[in-house]
């Protein structure tokens, strides 16, 4: 991933949250960090305070471009508006039209769709069409990013939601 589109995600990702940035050049930047390992999510730890909330927005970023092949093959079809078959519900519970995705599970995404997709041990319920065929790899990327992206809610980079009660 280019540093100028980087510093756009991490930028953008801060700004949601409503911490100030000054707007950065590529060569006016702090050196990008290293990549990370897809299942190797940046957790924050109480001694390292070199993690940062940047940090972990690009690595949230990271697993998410790593993850998206098969989150465009597995849930596209009912969770972005082009999607052949997408309702209003669906894109009401979760919506990958765009970065970070939206709907009323955003806040609780990283658990959500660990559930869904069984990685919790639990039976998969999607995708809708074919249950449990998230797999191997493709599952091992998913979870990263489940991981990156909870990493970076525990942080505060992730704007508060609130609480949606389900009726369904």
């Amino acid at each position: 991933m280019t540093r100028s589109i980087l510093i756009a995600f991490a930028t953008a990702a801060l700004a949601a949250c409503g911490v100030g940035t000054a707007t950065a050049s590529p060569s006016s930047a702090a050196p990008e960090p290293a990549p990370q390992q897809p299942g190797k999510p940046v957790t924050p730890t109480q001694d390292s305070s070199a993690t940062t909330k940047a940090e972990l927005v690009a690595a949230e970023t990271s697993a998410w471009q790593a993850a998206k092949p098969v989150f465009d093959a597995a849930c596209a079809a009912c969770h972005t508006k082009a999607g052949k078959k997408a309702s209003k519900k669906k894109l009401d519970h979760f919506d990958m039209d765009g970065y970070p995705p939206g709907g009323h599970h955003t806040s609780t995404i990283s658990f959500t769709i660990r559930g869904v997709l069984g990685i919790t041990g639990k039976k998969p319920t999607m995708p809708f069409d074919k249950p449990g065929s998230v797999k191997g790899d493709d599952l091992a990327k998913i979870k990263a990013w489940t991981d990156a992206w909870e990493a970076a809610d525990k942080a505060g980079a992730h704007p508060a939601a609130g609480h949606h009660k389900h009726n369904d």
